[in-house]
């Protein structure tokens, strides 16, 4: 039974409400061409680093702020803040991320999220850091699209008709996370299925798309059996790099050094980074937030996955930095 709770505003009219400068407008679309063109060249290395979900307007805007200034200091880092604004849980339980409520207690409230994520992703180009979001729920897609530079589709929605078909309408990058066993020729199917045109509904009416040039695939590790299991190694990156050959797509690898690939466990991050600029990947996620861990009851702190704090960012990157040639 579904209960209707409050009448949403459309996509257009929160853009209205909390709208971009023309300014920042043309900023955003620097950094979109920035980042397709390295997608191409793979001159720098992308990193894709921010906490798990969002939260608190305030302490993003701390956190955005010391990563910019982290960024700066590592030129061959294509640095991108992630900025989730929801959050997927496996069993449908927790905090849905700061699109629905600024903490777990609180009742969910879409009007109030949807125009905060707008703030804090404006002020995120404000400071100079191009924006990530995840593509989770289809209907806000519209909501963020005139924000958002890179966008994800999560481990639990690569596989999805819905999700694929939108990233195939996407004219920025985009990746693609591998299913939560694992399996890595799955996600390449579902790169496959990004990058080819479609027609589909959305919206109330029947679309048509030209197909994601910038999609591309992310290697998140799996989990069998209750037992983690890593894919960022070398094996696993040349692997998946034939498998995108023989279907002819772009061979662009990520590998998010959290998740399953880490046990969840946000200090490995820091081996999971060598670990992956051995394995030559093209680009890398972190999770990190202004404190370590996962307490939602402390500013700044994770409240999900675990993440790394601010200091730890900072030497992870500049580690990366150091250590990227290409």
């Amino acid at each position: 039974m579904f209960t209707k709770q409050k009448r949403l505003l459309t996509c257009s009219e929160y853009k209205r409400l909390a709208p971009l400068s023309d300014e920042l407008r043309d900023v955003k679309r620097r950094f979109d061409e920035e980042l397709k063109q390295n997608f191409v060249a793979r001159r720098r290395l992308t990193v894709v680093c921010g906490p798990c979900s969002a939260d608190e307007p305030t302490a993003m805007r701390q956190y955005l702020t010391e990563l910019k200034a982290v960024a700066d200091a590592c030129p061959k880092l294509l640095t991108v803040a992630r900025v989730y604004t929801s959050k997927p849980h496996s069993n449908g339980v927790g905090y849905k991320g700061t699109a629905f409520q600024l903490t777990e207690k609180e009742a969910a409230d879409l009007h109030q999220g949807i125009l905060r994520c707008r703030l804090i992703m404006i002020d995120c180009l404000r400071l100079g850091l191009p924006v990530a979001d995840e593509l989770l729920y289809p209907e806000l897609y519209g909501c963020f699209d005139d924000l958002v530079s890179y966008w994800f589709v999560g481990a639990r929605s690569s596989e999805d008709s819905l999700h694929r078909n939108l990233a195939s309408g996407l004219d920025v990058c985009c990746g693609l996370k591998n299913p939560l066993d694992g399996n890595i020729e799955r996600a390449v199917d579902s790169v496959y299925a990004a990058s080819r045109p479609s027609v589909f509904p959305y919206g109330g009416v029947q679309v048509s798309t030209s197909g994601c040039r910038y999609a591309h695939l992310v290697l998140r590790g799996g989990v069998s059996m209750g037992e983690y299991r890593s894919n960022l190694g070398k094996t696993d990156v040349e692997h998946a790099r034939k498998l995108l050959f023989l279907q002819g797509l772009n061979d662009f690898v990520m590998a998010d050094l959290n998740h399953a690939n880490s046990g969840k466990v946000a200090a490995k991050q820091v081996e999971n980074a060598r670990i992956a600029l051995d394995s030559g990947v093209d680009g890398v996620m972190i999770e990190s937030y202004l404190t370590g861990g996962a307490n939602g009851g402390v500013f700044g702190c994770s409240q999900t996955d675990d993440c790394l704090d601010i200091g730890s960012t900072a030497n992870l990157l500049a580690n990366l930095n150091d250590g990227w040639q290409r």
